[in-house]
């Protein structure tokens, strides 16, 4: 027997995917995963060695958790893709927390048990402790045993484990008690030199206070995701440039569905000339962003979107600065009245701007939406930002709030 000690992420040292491809290598002929939280973020980095241990006739069988809204739709979308089944454990009473990896063969087996997750963070970007076996053997090990049989217990819970299908995704998504999350709701500000995973189960936190600096020793890099698993936005986004902006604002068009998702989150504010992109004078600089102000609401502002409104995002250092972090987000933008789909739109906070900038640390970023901006005078409209019960974000500009403070 083999067994060594995954110091992830360490260089030099082996991580989940290095077991991901060691089961690949033909050896092997089952598979069988348990883990409470699988993402496309995780998925989509092993899926070269797991549709090449499917390709040479191996069985994948997965058992996923969707406790603590750690599971997302993409994730559990993609393991119905690439597993020969998949099950859902979920007690409603108790948290399904296993991270279990193992292998058979006819002269061989594996076992890897530990702390990782199948998310890009657990697959070897985060900090993970786990044991790896590995026996050469035609005889099964007693252990591997056991933890076959583990999984046949769990798979014979009838009411906590269900066969995964697509409509049991779409009933979960439904369900007000359970939360599924998103993977393309939020993302990390990308840059050509960051090789830092885009989910949030690896989010960085901590850094806008500078309490903690970065660690000095070697660390693996994290593998690509698979060009097989790039997902877009189910909600088509609208090209701004081909919609007719001259003249005054538009009138009609699509209505604001307030309905569905439940609204846990809200604030708005009036648009002055600079968080309306116009000029004052033909001498103005317009800024490209918005302030998060207090506006009329309770919050402190100073605090209230890093901590509350946008928490729990994916927010990254910006680099050769203190104590800036920035996140992006996709927002379903309404302009008054008309639906110009998801778009991704950038927010930084940094606490220096509260006494250098007018006492302001959060701004949202235009992007893509700046030149509409610009192109028609929405000065005197109010912009609400909203966070729904499914941490999806809506972002309306209308001649009056979409409703009152939610805090």
């Amino acid at each position: 027997m083999d067994v060594r000690f995954v110091a992830q992420p360490f260089e030099n040292e082996k991580n989940l995917a290095d077991f991901m491809a060691h089961v690949s290598d033909g050896a092997f002929s089952e598979v069988q995963i348990a883990v409470a939280w699988a993402k496309r973020s995780g998925l989509g980095r092993a899926r070269e060695y797991l549709e090449a241990f499917r390709s040479a006739g191996g069985r994948l069988s997965m058992i996923v958790g969707v406790s603590e809204g750690g599971a997302t739709r993409e994730g559990l979308e993609l393991a119905l893709e690439l597993a020969t089944e998949v099950h859902v454990f979920h007690d409603p009473r108790r948290t399904f927390h296993p991270k279990v990896y193992v292998a058979t063969g006819d002269d061989r087996q594996s076992l890897f048990v530990g702390s990782s997750n199948l998310t890009a963070g657990g697959l070897g970007w985060n900090y993970e402790a786990s044991i790896w076996l590995d026996w050469q053997d035609a005889v099964p090990n007693e252990t591997v045993v056991e933890v076959q049989t583990w999984f046949d217990r769990l798979r014979a819970e009838a009411g906590a484990c269900l066969p995964l299908t697509s409509d049991l995704i779409d009933r979960m998504v439904a369900s007000p008690d359970i939360l599924i999350n998103s993977e393309l709701r939020a993302k990390r500000v990308t840059r050509k030199s960051d090789d830092a995973p885009e989910d949030t189960d690896s989010r960085e936190i901590g850094a806008a206070a500078g309490l903690f600096g970065a660690v000095t020793a070697p660390l693996r890099k994290l593998p690509a995701l698979s060009s097989k698993s790039a997902v877009t936005s189910r909600t088509k986004v609208v090209d701004v440039r081909t919609l007719s902006t001259a003249g005054a604002p538009m009138t009609g068009g699509d209505a604001i569905p307030f309905g569905g998702q439940t609204v846990v989150r809200r604030w708005y504010r009036e648009l002055g000339y600079t968080q309306a992109q116009q000029k004052r004078t033909p001498t103005t600089q317009v800024k490209g962003s918005m302030t998060l102000t207090k506006a009329g609401s309770e919050v402190d502002h100073l605090t209230y979107f890093y901590d509350s409104f946008f928490a729990g995002l994916p927010w990254s250092p910006v680099p050769n600065t203190s104590d800036q972090v920035e996140v992006e987000v996709a927002f379903h933008v309404w302009i008054d009245g008309h639906d110009l789909g998801v778009h991704e739109l950038r927010i930084s906070h940094a606490p220096h701007r509260a006494s250098s900038q007018g006492n302001v640390p959060t701004w949202l970023h235009w992007n893509t939406l700046g030149a509409y901006l610009q192109s028609t005078n929405y000065v005197g409209f109010y912009a609400t930002l909203e966070r729904l019960q499914n941490d999806e974000f809506r972002l309306m500009i209308d001649h009056s709030p979409a409703g009152v403070y939610i805090n």
